[in-house]
């Protein structure tokens, strides 16, 4: 197992101590892991409530009528598997490597961090990277067995194209009808596509969680003195002067922004987490993802 992408096995064990938290009831075959309010046949006790006539009778609690004398069905909760969606920007601008690691990886990294958990739990994950267009996507299930699959697909890919998150987001979901978790990893250099992809995602009625990767150099640039910035997907030019008041007032541009794109996902009851390339992937997953409520 020489993948660049093999999480350490360390972090792996923890993994199995931890679950992808999931917002909203959405429907799914009968499962062991995410609970819904919806009740009906399933594994877990939820309550009890007087029969009614038309009632299954296979539900009722023939020891609380000896006790009573009254008719009393037992209601479960019925749990479900819910699909993974990971959708995972390939295009140029996250084929960015300064001192850290590089911003592609590390977002594979977390592709593969998802993919691992949704296995565990026997849930399905589909890994579907992006730039302008979706490109063919990895769908695995079956538990852990399965992981190794995923991250050579995850090793395979490389960066290219152009970021067009308005028309990744319709071409989902025309290929993806059913509800579930959609977890959508990029640098966000897409900002009013970004805006236009979230609304549909919500009106889809998707639990989404948006994942945004950047380098420390990308929020605060370290470079000095007359540069000549070249756009990574576009390949225009500019030449700007850069001095220490001028990286401050551009990080503080930078921190606008994803502010902006966090405010986006959460007025759409989504959720959102900034990764920064410097800190550690398992340090980023175990502690931001627990305390911004994607883990547990």
């Amino acid at each position: 197992m020489s993948s660049p992408l093999l999480l350490d096995r360390e972090f792996l064990k923890t993994l199995e101590q931890v679950t992808l938290l999931c917002r909203n009831d959405l429907a799914g075959a009968a499962g062991a892991e995410h609970r819904s309010r919806t009740h009906g046949p399933g594994l877990e006790f939820s309550d009890y409530r007087r029969y009614s006539f038309g009632d299954d009778p296979r539900s009722l609690d023939w020891n609380a009528y000896l006790r009573l004398g009254k008719l009393f069905l037992k209601i479960y909760q019925t749990e479900l598997h819910i699909p993974v969606r990971i959708l995972l920007d390939r295009s140029q601008s996250m084929d960015c490597e300064t001192s850290g690691e590089s911003k592609f990886t590390y977002a594979c990294r977390l592709a593969a961090t998802f993919g691992y958990l949704a296995l565990l739990h026997l849930d399905t994950a589909t890994v579907i990277p992006f730039a302008d267009k979706l490109y063919k996507p990895l769908m695995v299930s079956g538990g852990r067995d399965r992981f190794w699959p995923l991250l050579q697909f995850l090793s395979d890919l490389s960066c290219a194209g152009t970021t067009d998150l308005f028309s990744t987001a319709k071409e989902f979901m025309g290929n993806f009808s059913s509800r579930g978790i959609v977890i959508l990893i990029s640098d966000f250099f897409d900002e009013q596509g970004s805006a236009r992809a979230v609304e549909m995602l919500r009106s889809a009625g998707h639990d989404f969680i948006l994942m945004q990767v950047h380098s420390a150099e990308e929020q605060r640039p370290t470079a000095t003195g007359e540069l000549i910035l070249e756009d990574a997907e576009t390949g225009a030019q500019r030449v700007v002067n850069c001095s220490s008041d001028s990286a401050s007032q551009y990080e503080r541009r930078f921190l606008e922004f994803s502010a902006r794109i966090r405010r986006v996902a959460q007025r759409n009851g989504g959720r959102y987490a900034r990764a920064v390339t410097s800190i550690p992937y398992q340090e980023f997953v175990l502690r931001s993802l627990r305390s911004g409520q994607v883990l547990a």
